[in-house]
């Protein structure tokens, strides 16, 4: 055999070795149920490619990619027609994990991100199909764009054993971040993560203190994993998930007014954890702020109130006040 005649068989069986792997690919991607793809086209596809494939072969190749699992259906019409239809996750699965992404508190370009990855899993025009019917949330936005890469360190912790050290900030009236402890690294042993009231939720403890502490991930900056490992507590070894997460709450639930509402510095964070970070906050006096936000004014929003134990108050509408007042008032008559 002569070098370029062997030049040419190295190259061909490149091409056979790999041609199974693009041919179930492009189906993955380009076909469903609704939409199959003809001898033809497959064959159009992969010499895009550089890969050979004739009407002869790919029944052949079809019936192997069967055989190993990988299955392919197909109908006949004029033509032979293939498509592929098991896939790892369902429509349903995609959606809902979709609309989870939409109300997490990912920057706008890693939601796009996930959800375009997420979709792809069932194939190219079911994915347009779901983009275009996935909510588009109008939810609060928040401005750490790292939360992602701090899961990705806290998982590895967790998973290695290791402690971990971060940054911990709060917001002040003007949106700036007031880092907690005057910007001191919290060093803690990590637990586990948990989504609840729209947030990430690290659940970890210290060595310095008794129990179990709750940080909001996205509020935690420059994680990092230490050294050290975790120190071992008899009493987190079968720790109650479930508990930690039925202890946290969520709201609102009704019909929308636009309520104004006073409250002093310590319920700087929890106005912007519900209304979002780019609610307009007014300092009307010492340590004394008032905000407009639309609310859904419902038992649970006045529970809500109720529960700052006189940190916040309802200042109009006088509709609103009123309902509150009758709200206490059937409490107070239940004592």
């Amino acid at each position: 055999m002569l070098l370029g005649d062997n030049n040419l068989s190295m190259s061909y069986n490149k091409e056979q070795k790999i041609k199974l792997l693009v041919l179930y690919d492009l189906l993955c991607r380009k076909t469903d149920e609704e939409h199959a793809l003809s001898t033809e086209n497959i064959i159009s596809e992969l010499s895009k490619l550089n890969i050979e494939l004739s009407c002869k072969t790919l029944p052949q190749d079809i019936q192997l990619l069967n055989e190993y699992g990988y299955e392919v259906l197909s109908y006949k019409k004029k033509h032979n027609y293939y498509y592929v239809i098991d896939r790892k996750v369902e429509n349903a699965e995609v959606t809902l994990l979709s609309d989870v992404i939409k109300a997490s508190k990912l920057n706008l370009g890693q939601k796009s991100s996930l959800i375009q990855k997420l979709t792809e899993q069932l194939g190219e025009h079911k994915a347009m199909s779901i983009a275009e019917n996935i909510v588009n949330y109008d939810m609060p936005k928040h401005s750490n764009s790292h939360i992602i890469y701090s899961v990705d360190t806290i998982s590895t912790a967790i998973d290695e054993r290791k402690t971990i050290s971060f940054l911990y900030y709060s917001l002040d009236y003007k949106k700036n971040k007031v880092y907690r402890r005057d910007g001191k690294r919290y060093v803690v042993n990590p637990l586990f993560m948990i989504w609840s009231k729209d947030n990430y939720y690290l659940v970890c403890y210290r060595d310095d203190k008794e129990g179990t502490a709750n940080y909001r991930i996205d509020r935690m900056e420059d994680v990092r994993i230490e050294s050290t490992p975790i120190s071992q507590r008899a009493e987190f070894e079968n720790i109650d998930i479930e508990k930690h997460k039925t202890q946290m709450f969520s709201m609102f639930g009704g019909k929308s007014e636009t309520v104004e509402l006073e409250f002093i510095g310590d319920m700087l964070d929890d106005m912007f954890d519900k209304f979002g970070e780019n609610i307009k906050v007014q300092k009307t006096g010492d340590d004394i702020y008032r905000v407009f936000a639309q609310i859904q004014v419902s038992p649970t929003f006045f529970s809500w109130v109720a529960g700052s134990c006189g940190k916040m108050r309802i200042i109009t509408p006088a509709k609103v006040k009123d309902q509150f007042d009758l709200f206490v008032g059937q409490i107070k008559a239940q004592y």
